[in-house]
């Protein structure tokens, strides 16, 4: 994709990623393991994360969150937290998310820091570095929809990941 047509999308998201309708929205950083050891019971061998694989991460992550917050209703029903995901890195850099994630009950938003990086750290490629921050502003949707750090702009958003109000 060119650069102008980078550019228009740039600002079409950041037009469309408003913060005012979430309930309580999170800055989340989630950082990825770039490999894991599979052993099939005869020997080992070493799998290297993909975009593919990030991206199921992810869904596993939010499903697991979802259930926690709703309990059953979250399969039965389909309800579950807004997430704006956008993946990062590659090369020599290390894959991550930046994201926002939305707390959707006051009663629990002080523990919800602590919900997201035991979710985090319980998937299969989930690393322990993760920095959460309450009450992002429009400078969050700024930073992580800059160009730098995604070798194509387009496919960084995890669309099949994103959920708004």
């Amino acid at each position: 994709m060119g650069y102008s047509r980078d550019s228009a999308l740039q600002h079409s998201l950041r037009q469309w990623f408003k913060l005012a309708d979430w309930q309580h929205p999170f800055a989340v950083t989630l950082t990825l393991r770039q490999s894991v050891t599979v052993n099939d019971g005869h020997l080992a061998a070493q799998v290297w994360l993909t975009e593919t694989l990030a991206s199921q991460n992810l869904r596993h992550f939010l499903n697991r969150l979802n259930r926690s917050i709703y309990g059953k209703a979250s399969a039965r029903f389909g309800k579950g937290v807004s997430c704006i995901p956008v993946l990062e890195g590659g090369g020599s850099k290390r894959l991550h998310y930046h994201a926002v994630i939305d707390c959707p009950r006051t009663d629990i938003a002080q523990e919800f820091p602590v919900l997201i990086a035991e979710h985090w750290r319980s998937t299969q490629w989930g690393y322990w570095q993760i920095d959460c921050q309450p009450d992002p502003d429009q400078n969050w949707i700024n930073y992580i929809t800059k160009y730098r750090d995604k070798p194509e702009y387009s496919d960084a958003i995890d669309w099949v990941n994103l959920r708004l109000p």
